[in-house]
């Protein structure tokens, strides 16, 4: 269990410099790796059955943020990272940082965002998927 610990405190770590850094493509794959490694070392921990391969299908199924981020570590699916503009509603404003707000009014009501695209082509906020899956590790230890 002392190993789990200081796994997770290394990923909340990183997925705090992450957040600092809300474009920072390593910076979220780094994460994305630490989830899925911490995926690993909850199987090793024990009680969770012999097989790592069905642990882990079953966990990815479980919820949907924690298979994303597993698929793009095992770079399964088309399921990649991109960078792209996000168009920003006006009524949307008041939730931006002054830094995203003052880009957006340069760029067309619009803001770069890191998005994971899942198998099907849907694009979702990576930094809000990394932290679903995280909240989801809790729920599995």
């Amino acid at each position: 269990m002392a190993e789990l610990a200081t796994h997770r405190a290394y990923l909340d770590a990183e997925m705090a410099a992450a957040l600092a850094a809300p474009l920072a493509r390593r910076k979220a794959l780094l994460v994305a790796m630490l989830i899925d490694a911490y995926v690993d070392r909850l199987f090793a921990a024990g009680g969770l059955g012999d097989d790592i391969l069905a642990f882990r299908a079953a966990t990815a199924q479980a919820c949907v943020p924690l298979g994303q981020i597993m698929a793009l570590c095992a770079q399964r699916d088309e399921v990649r990272l991109v960078t792209e503009a996000v168009a920003i509603p006006i009524e949307d404003y008041g939730r931006l940082s002054v830094a995203d707000f003052m880009v957006s009014l340069y760029n067309d009501h619009s803001v770069q965002r890191l998005l994971l695209v899942d198998d099907q082509g849907q694009r979702h906020d990576m930094l809000e998927t990394l932290s679903a899956a995280i909240a989801a590790l809790d729920m599995d230890a």
